[in-house]
Formats: C-alpha cells, sequence, structure tokens
C-alpha cells in the first residue's frame, strides 16, 4: 500500500459503524485521514484540509453527497472524489458524470472495488504533477524534479529553481532580471555565470529545449 502513503483523503460517511471499519483500512493506507459524519462537516474539512481524494457517501444528514460535489466543484475540478451509495441510482450516477467524478462505488465497500478506485485516483493526481518530455522523462510540477527511467535526474540547486522557472511560464520569455531575483536570490548574477548555469542544465535536459532570447533572456521551447 505504500502507493498510498504520500497523499491525504477525506472520508465522509454518517453511518459511525460503517465509517469506523473503513478508516481502519484507510488509516493504515494514507498519510493522513480526515473524516466527517455529514455533507457540511465534511465540506468545512474540505476547505481547511485540502485532501488529495474524497470518499463520501451520497444520502447523509445536513448536506447530502451531491449538494456537497457541486459545491465543490463550483471552484474546484482538481480534488479526486470517489462517491458511495447503497443504491445504484440511474439520476445519481449521471450527477456523476457531470461532476468529474473518479468513481461510482456501490456498497458495501471491500478492497475489491476501494483499491482499484483509488488507485485510479492516485494515478490522475500523478499524471496531472507530471509533464512528459517522452515516455521515460519528465518534470514533476510537485516537488520540482527532473525524473529519467524513474531516477531522480541530479541537479545542483540553481538548476532546480531554474528548472522551476522555466516549467512554470513555458513558452515565456523569463528575463535576466527575474532569473537573478528568482534563481540567483541575493546573489549578484554575471551573464558569465548565468550561461554557465544554462550550458550545464542543457546537458541534462532534451536538446534544444532552452532557447536563448538575444538581449532578453531565456525561455523553454516546448513542441510536444
Amino acid at each position: 500500500m505504500d502507493e498510498f502513503g504520500d497523499y491525504t483523503i477525506l472520508y465522509i460517511e454518517d453511518d459511525e459503524g460503517v465509517r469506523s471499519v473503513n478508516l481502519r483500512i484507510l488509516n493504515r493506507m494514507f498519510k493522513e485521514v480526515f473524516e466527517a459524519s455529514d455533507g457540511l462537516e465534511g465540506y468545512e474539512l474540505y476547505l481547511s484540509k485540502k485532501p488529495d481524494i474524497i470518499l463520501s457517501d451520497i444520502k447523509m444528514p445536513n448536506m447530502d453527497g451531491i449538494e456537497l460535489i457541486k459545491k465543490i466543484r463550483e471552484k474546484d475540478d482538481k480534488t479526486k472524489i470517489i462517491i458511495t451509495t447503497a443504491f445504484s441510482d440511474e439520476k445519481y450516477l449521471l450527477d456523476a458524470v457531470e461532476l468529474k467524478l473518479e468513481r461510482y462505488l456501490v456498497k458495501p465497500l471491500t478492497k475489491r472495488n476501494l483499491i482499484p478506485a483509488l488507485q485510479k485516483a492516485i494515478s490522475h493526481i500523478k499524471n496531472e504533477n507530471r509533464y512528459y518530455f517522452d515516455s521515460n522523462f519528465y518534470y514533476n510540477y510537485s516537488n520540482d524534479l527532473l525524473y529519467v527511467d524513474e531516477k531522480v535526474v541530479e541537479l545542483t540547486k540553481k538548476e532546480i529553481n531554474l528548472v522551476r522557472l522555466l516549467m512554470k511560464n513555458r513558452d515565456m520569455v523569463i528575463t535576466y532580471n527575474v532569473i537573478e531575483q528568482e534563481v540567483w536570490e541575493d546573489e549578484y548574477m554575471s551573464l558569465n555565470s548565468l550561461r554557465t548555469t544554462i550550458g550545464f542544465l542543457r546537458k541534462k535536459l532534451p536538446k534544444n529545449i532552452i532557447k536563448n532570447i538575444s538581449n532578453m533572456g531565456y525561455k523553454l521551447k516546448i513542441d510536444n
């Protein structure tokens, strides 16, 4: 279950007995588990904790699951949400499609139906946090590191800062002044030291991906 250990989940279920059983499973899997007994409490925890995944029942007091998710989706279409219910209802299934849910699970929850749903959610989170240059080479936005064949590319602190700056401003020209402020921070940056850093970084990135814009700065040129 190591694949879940870096993530947080919010579990919302009004049946205390059911919630207690499933919490024992979730607590062994996730970095942190937040629990709520109804939609209103769940929404407040969502706002304060910003979990990676929400696992929520549909029929609950105060605010039901569909109402809760509609409220979340007003401003957030990224958080992964899995709905659980004791009934296979076509109306809810149609609502689920509109609300960009990961999965609609019919109770009881078991490892057979829950684990694949959680794995799917984690897979989507990982892919959204990555930019692939090719099938083996990607940049991870969550930790600002480059990976080749799932191994971290060794970078200096300045190289990490520069990659972060270029990746978060893809296809935009990053001026020398901005690079000095963001990468060199409180140090003085000479053009010679910048060129040296760029030269070393180019050797660690796909060919011709860093483009020099004469007398202005640099940009990351990605064609795919």
